[in-house]
């Protein structure tokens, strides 16, 4: 009887672990669009964000591409709602919006990025040698075996969005320097209904960058 119970006892253990096993899931086809995203920020650390006092931001973004020779300029609805976000978000920290002509301390510049990327890779294929099965075993003694080289061509197309935040008020040698940027990489960074959420991982990423103080 204990052994039937022990038995028993171990089948249903090896069942829960199997169920179990098929239940969990699988870290890259079960991810979601959002555990995709990656933000990615980076600060001058030499920067002192509370003697910043105003903020002006670019009427437009900039789309980046390697398919083409020059970026250009684009107002969508998305870009409309990344910089109306962004500006809600420097003003939750304490910063002032002011136009451009006013003379800000900060400026804002809104970049987004559109790669795409053709790869081809060789694999010299594999051949037979110390340590594999030898050919004998399957009844061809003295020879070996191998598998044929072959190429693999492949494609990957990315979409990221940028922020970058500009000292306007201590150019260095003529040029602005960067304080703060953001990166944003991921399935989705380019869905508009994803942009509030976005701005505010990267904002929360970044607690140095305020005046609230």
């Amino acid at each position: 009887m204990k052994r039937t119970m022990l038995l028993l006892g171990t089948i249903a253990a090896v069942i829960a672990a199997m169920s179990f096993s098929g239940c969990r899931k699988d870290p890259l086809k079960d991810m979601t669009d959002e555990e995709s995203r990656i933000y990615i920020t980076n600060h001058d650390n030499n920067a002192n964000f509370n003697s910043y006092n105003t903020f002006s931001i670019v009427d437009s973004v900039v789309v980046l591409s390697n398919r083409n020779d020059a970026a250009k300029k684009a107002l969508t609805d998305y870009d409309k709602q990344l910089i109306a976000s962004v500006k809600a978000a420097m003003q939750q920290r304490g910063y002032t919006l002011v136009d451009k002509s006013a003379k800000p301390d900060l400026g804002i510049n809104l970049t987004r990025i559109d790669n795409s990327f053709t790869n081809v890779s060789w694999n010299p294929g594999w051949w037979s040698g110390p340590g594999y099965w030898d050919p004998g075993y399957w009844g061809y003694p003295g020879g070996g075996w191998w598998w044929p080289d072959y190429y693999v061509v492949y494609q990957v197309n990315e979409k990221q969005t940028a922020i970058d935040l500009f000292d306007l008020k201590n150019p260095k040698n003529d040029k602005f320097v960067a304080v703060w940027n953001s990166l944003w990489r991921g399935t989705g960074v380019w869905n508009i209904n994803n942009v509030d959420t976005m701005v505010q991982a990267s904002f929360a990423q970044s607690p140095y960058l305020t005046r609230n103080k």
